[in-house]
């Protein structure tokens, strides 16, 4: 596909964070402080084992972290650490964002977390067609900036490279759900699509994509 076949993804994007199709806000990014010196020394640690996994023509980091397993278009086994909560949440973004039509329902089923959220953005979902991969001007994920992390519940903006150079930030928030992270969508979405930022941020755990 062409770039054109790009653009779905903010598309879909762009209903998940201005409609129904929420999938935790993109926010302006940024970096909250903290006074606990040993929370951001975890949270800006790189993950251990970078590789990289293909996805509907999109490359996603695999780490130690996770995810341990990939089963058809759903990846599980996420770390409960800040790397771990960190790709689960690229995993989810991007795998709901591209999955083709008879996959999503799977993706929505396992990856997100259950709740009105999720609901409606089935709802919108089925009225987008995606039917074969990205091949060629795919975005390449870049990195992420955990600004809060707890066992339970962490916010992760990922930063993403276009084929036109620039570069976004998506603020997603995960939850600990039975023994995986999965990615949460809020309820009622106020928040604009998507931030354009001119460069990463200095704290960025950096991926280097092949």
């Amino acid at each position: 596909m062409n770039v054109s076949c790009v653009r779905r993804i903010s598309s879909v994007a762009v209903l998940a964070f201005s409609g129904p199709i929420a999938a935790a806000g993109l926010l302006g990014c940024g970096v909250a402080n903290t006074s606990e010196s040993a929370q951001v020394s975890a949270t800006a640690t790189a993950p251990i084992g970078l590789r990289w996994q293909s996805f509907q023509g999109v490359d996603l980091p695999v780490a130690d972290q996770g995810p341990r397993r990939t089963e058809g278009p759903v990846a599980s086994g996420f770390d409960r650490s800040p790397a771990g909560a960190a790709f689960a949440a690229i995993h989810a973004t991007v795998r709901m964002s591209i999955a083709t039509d008879n996959q999503w329902p799977t993706v929505g089923q396992r990856m997100l977390a259950p709740g009105p959220g999720r609901d409606s953005w089935a709802t919108a979902r089925v009225r987008i067609s995606i039917t074969a991969p990205i091949t060629s001007a795919a975005p390449k994920v870049l990195g992420y900036v955990i600004p809060r992390y707890s066992l339970d519940a962490t916010d992760v903006d990922i930063y993403t490279i276009h084929s036109d150079d620039s570069i976004t930030c998506n603020s997603t928030h995960v939850l600990w759900h039975g023994d995986d992270w999965r990615l949460h969508l809020p309820d009622n979405p106020t928040t604009a699509p998507v931030t354009t930022v001119s460069v990463p941020p200095a704290e960025l755990v950096a991926l280097t994509p092949r």
